[in-house]
């Protein structure tokens, strides 16, 4: 029996993920929204499909995407008799042109709104923010509305050239709104904006009830709490500290007869403990309550700017020893004015000062040699001494203010039957992590890496896509940990146990799955696994709803 090998295929996981995309409908949705030309030999939902998994993959310049093609089962990636050499660089040029005349961002809102629904999401509460991407090369545009690639500082403060992504998701990371714009557009811009956006996409999900919008301190403006208001939905922000009502919150959390919560924890890592006090107050004529936090977890930066503090007050009181232990006065009214000027001027904030005059009797010096037998002359001098000693208490209360922010919500305190105390939004608040873990994946060089493509048009496509990408990504995450436990944990690799895996640790359990392609003497084809898999890789698939039927 002449059975020959024909192609050996590194599928690992791209198969769970195209097997999720499929699940979920995205490829009928998406040909639905930018129909099938029959004059090409792909359609967009063959391009979305290639670009994402060439994502998945680790991402080669698209340029290089036909080269890779070759090297993955596309006919069971994406579909059937698809061919590698139709995903050319004129075939994924010609399809990008058409999903952003489409209009893209609505192709993917849909998207979004689509695996909402699929995945029965809750609706109640979304974490907005944004962030930059760093782009390459010069880009012509015949069109004033397409996306502007401007030059301007990034989060870091470094200048490059840019375009900006804004992200709106529930606390498990999943996006429900997400757009690609213009490279210098400032948050307190873009988040009144994106309210009403986000408020469409609702009512296209069917969902018109009231809900939350948490957001960074950019979002403390007298138009995005306007328009909150006018989308029927709640504010949770951190104020600014130089906001004049975040301030009197602060001087009054700090008063003897505030009377604080008791100590409590979140389901954080660190284990931090927090302590609250509320208070309530209006900012441009809309009533706000104010929540004092104190954490027992000190901001990293705000750490880091006390420690110097403290070192630059050391070393000024040394100095200042110093100087007035080499200074004498010739009269004690000369020292005491000179003392209480200087009590007057060092206010310490982390040392106790104790200073005095100090009187001193010595032998007065002359020149040349004394006479023999003369009584030696004294003299008497005042200096000031001073004792310092670092204040324990003051450096720890120093601590505990620095580690107090203020939330500004428009929460009322019970929701829907629901109590919305204190610790709720805080709570709520700590959620905003799950956008910052979003940024972390889009500015993974491993999926998406810099932007390199001719037009600004196309730029704005790719960016959307990455966008979709990060929603299979979080959707596939949240599935696997519906059924990974601290009870029943995976086995990681040197044996540690996975019980929240994020899914690129998913992703490397499938590392060296292969597909086998053999050619049978009837001229069929029959794929096979290379090897058979793992307990942990066939629990995933059961937990996910799959089997081998995915590879073979």
């Amino acid at each position: 029996m002449n059975v020959q090998v024909k192609k050996v295929y590194r599928n690992s996981y791209l198969n769970i993920i195209s097997a999720l995309f499929k699940k979920l409908g995205l490829p009928q949705l998406i040909d639905h929204l930018v129909p099938v030309d029959p004059q090409c030999q792909t359609r967009v939902s063959d391009a979305v499909q290639a670009i994402l998994y060439n994502v998945f993959d680790g991402r080669q310049a698209l340029v290089h995407l036909e080269h890779w093609a070759q090297e993955v089962d596309c006919e069971k990636l994406i579909r059937p008799d698809l061919h590698p050499s139709w995903l050319n660089d004129d075939a994924l040029a010609r399809h990008l042109d058409r999903l952003y005349e489409a209009g893209i961002h609505n192709v993917i809102s849909t998207c979004l709104i689509h695996i909402y629904l699929k995945e029965g999401l809750s609706l109640r509460a979304f974490h907005a923010d944004t962030t930059d991407k760093t782009v390459y090369g010069a880009y012509e545009s015949a069109s004033l509305e397409a996306l502007q690639i401007t030059h301007g500082y990034n989060r870091h403060h470094r200048w490059q050239k840019q375009i900006g992504f804004g992200l709106v998701g529930n606390e498990d990371g999943i996006p429900f709104y997400g757009d690609v714009h213009d490279g210098n557009l400032p948050d307190k811009t873009w988040n009144p904006e994106v309210l009403s956006r986000v408020h469409e996409q609702l009512k296209q999900a069917k969902m018109e009830d009231e809900w939350i919008y948490v957001a960074d301190s950019a979002a403390m403006t007298k138009d995005t709490l306007a328009q909150t208001k006018a989308v029927n939905a709640f504010l949770i922000t951190r104020g600014p500290s130089s906001l004049r009502i975040v301030k009197t919150a602060l001087a009054e959390a700090d008063a003897e007869d505030t009377t604080w919560s008791d100590p409590f924890t979140l389901a954080e890592r660190n284990g931090a403990t927090y302590r609250v006090w509320e208070t309530a107050s209006t900012y441009e004529g809309h009533p706000v309550r104010l929540i004092v936090v104190e954490s027992s977890a000190l901001d990293q930066r705000k750490g880091k700017t006390l420690e110097k503090e403290r070192t630059k007050e050391a070393e000024l009181l040394r100095e200042e020893q110093a100087r007035w232990e080499r200074h004498p006065f010739s009269c004690r009214e000369d020292a005491e004015q000179a003392l209480a000027s200087l009590k007057a001027s060092l206010r310490p904030r982390f040392h106790r000062v104790e200073a005095a005059v100090e009187e001193i009797v010595r032998l007065k010096k002359r020149r040349g040699r004394p006479k023999k037998g003369a009584e030696p002359e004294v003299e008497t001098l005042y200096f000031l001494h001073l004792d310092v000693e670092f204040d324990q208490d003051a450096w720890e209360q120093a601590r505990r203010k620095a580690s107090r922010f203020v939330l500004v919500t428009t929460v009322p305190k019970e929701w829907k039957g629901q109590p919305m105390d204190a610790q709720e939004i805080l709570k709520l608040y700590k959620g905003q992590i799950s956008v910052e873990m979003n940024f972390a994946f889009l500015k993974d060089p491993f999926f998406t890496d810099e932007i390199y493509v001719k037009k600004p048009e196309r730029v704005a496509v790719l960016g959307y896509l990455f966008l979709l990408a990060l929603a299979i990504y979080r959707v596939f995450q949240r599935r696997v940990r519906q059924f990974i436990t601290p009870e029943h944990p995976l086995k990681g690799p040197g044996g540690r146990k996975l019980t929240r895996p994020t899914g690129q640790a998913i992703f490397q359990l499938f590392q060296y799955v292969n597909v086998v392609l053999f050619k049978l003497p009837d001229g069929r084809i029959q794929r096979s696994l290379d090897r058979s898999l793992t307990p942990d890789q066939r629990r995933i698939l059961q937990g996910l709803g799959m089997d081998e039927s995915i590879y073979v």
